[in-house]
């Protein structure tokens, strides 16, 4: 009867001991599930793709340590079908400042805080970003984190469906913008048969933080907020009138950006416009002949060379190409003022030569009537007196999306917008690689939080009843 009771304690004091281990097992992983969760997203996670989709990098980083306001970032979709990679990007931007604030919204269940920022609900996609400030807001499309790719189009035929990812540099962007006090302001004269600045040059002017609107010169006025009078090569000519309104603006110190094309020089009040600026057209196209900068033995396409020294083209990198198709060349005025300083920062090399007669002389060598090189194509004059500012490129064609598309790994953009910050003593855009990829590899970020999940939820429960069966199974036999 004693050794009845004795066993029957012991079991009791075993059966315990077990019940106590497996509360203690059960509150270790539970608090391991919070201590995990609590813990800074790059300390738990390690992008292992390729590219590096789910990370950011050191410019991000110190624009958001520059952050002086909340910005609240919302990552469009539906519930259960956000983006996983910006959601998981994201995680790292509100991680590092306790000013940024990201949140999902479901674009069917929360369409009233859409319309309160005239949004449209049929028209935005899954995978879209809001960034909001007091200030302003920047609503980034879906299409313009996931661009495609044409590269391996254009260049080999290979015609696979490859996505550029820019989820980082339109985030960031949007972040200067809606935290910039004053955002420069771009406007085009239209109304002269000018070319309309193609939807590629339109999306990275925009990344770069300025704003544009198009205006008509022959109905109204240069509104008193333009930063940068953007004149793109006419076709037709300009009025007297709406030529005095453009040497006011100058004269009050005004910026501007000019394109032009061989044709302008038919356009005489433009053309006159331009020496008001120091600056003349001659009749004539470019034609280059240094082989290595030829392209495809075509001598009025080329590549032309950037300087080092400007301040336009200094960040421009050496080894990179400016593709230049059909150009005329740029000379300064014999009637520049004194106060007006011309320095060119892109030209031809020596051999090139501007064709004069280049409506019926065939000939693809320099002849007696062509304009010796180097060739001017791009320039940029300040007045002294006044403050006004310019650039002036002597092609019109250098970002038209065609171009782009075909040429992706030239640097023509980037000199674009290197153009305008020099116009307004203005940079606050960051330069941030995109991402090109193939999605349709298995690319992944693995998380140390899931992992932790995984095995404090699932693996060791299971080890702990596998050993527990084992010790029954044991006993059990004996």
């Amino acid at each position: 009867m004693d050794k009845k009771n004795d066993l029957s304690k012991a079991s009791l004091k075993h059966g315990s001991y077990s019940v106590l281990m497996v509360v203690l097992v059960l509150a270790f992983l539970v608090a391991v599930n919070i201590l995990v969760n609590k813990l800074p997203v790059s300390w738990v996670s390690y992008d292992m793709s390729d590219v590096k989709l789910y990370s950011i990098g050191d410019k991000t980083r110190d624009v958001i340590k520059t952050l002086d306001e909340d910005v609240t970032i919302y990552l469009i979709g539906e519930t259960g079908n956000y983006d996983h990679i910006l959601s998981q990007m994201l995680d790292l931007y509100e991680e590092q400042s306790s000013k940024i604030h990201v949140k999902n919204l479901d674009m069917n269940r929360e369409f009233a805080i859409l319309k309160q920022y005239n949004l449209d609900q049929q028209t935005i996609e899954n995978g879209s970003v809001l960034v909001v400030s007091a200030e302003r807001q920047k609503f980034i499309p879906e299409s313009e984190i996931y661009e495609l790719d044409y590269t391996q189009y254009y260049q080999s035929g290979y015609t696979d469906v490859l996505y550029n990812y820019d989820g980082e540099g339109e985030i960031t962007s949007a972040l200067i913008y809606v935290t910039t006090k004053e955002i420069p302001n771009i406007c085009v004269v239209t109304g002269h048969n000018e070319s309309e600045l193609g939807s590629t040059i339109t999306a990275s002017i925009k990344k770069a933080n300025y704003d544009i609107q198009t205006i008509n010169l022959a109905t109204g006025s240069i509104p008193q907020e333009c930063d940068i009078l953007f004149l793109n090569s006419p076709q037709t000519d300009y009025s007297a009138d709406e030529c005095n309104k453009i040497r006011d603006y100058v004269d009050m110190g005004g910026k501007l950006f000019i394109n032009c094309t061989y044709e302008n020089y038919d356009t005489e009040n433009f053309r006159n416009l331009l020496l008001y600026c120091g600056v003349e057209l001659k009749q004539g196209v470019v034609f280059e002949q240094a082989d290595h900068s030829k392209d495809q033995q075509t001598p009025f396409v080329y590549y032309a060379n950037v300087s080092s020294s400007h301040s336009v083209t200094s960040n421009i990198s050496q080894n990179s190409y400016v593709y230049v198709y059909i150009s005329t060349g740029l000379f300064t005025a014999d009637t520049k003022k004194n106060t007006l300083t011309i320095k060119p920062f892109m030209q031809t090399t020596d051999g090139a030569f501007q064709r004069v007669d280049y409506k019926t002389e065939s000939s693809i060598t320099k002849t007696a009537t062509d304009i010796a090189g180097p060739l001017t194509i791009g320039l940029t004059g300040e007045d002294s007196l006044t403050g006004m500012k310019m650039v002036v490129f002597g092609c019109a064609s250098l970002v038209e999306d065609g171009l782009l598309m075909s040429y992706p790994n030239v640097v023509n953009s980037d000199v674009y917008i290197s153009a305008l910050n020099y116009l307004c003593s203005f940079d606050r855009s960051v330069s941030i690689p995109v991402k090109t990829t193939d999605f349709g590899e298995n690319l992944y970020m693995a998380s140390s939080r899931n992992l932790a999940l995984i095995i404090t939820a699932a693996v060791i429960p299971i080890v702990v009843l596998l050993i527990g069966f084992i010790v029954w199974y044991r006993r059990r036999n004996r």
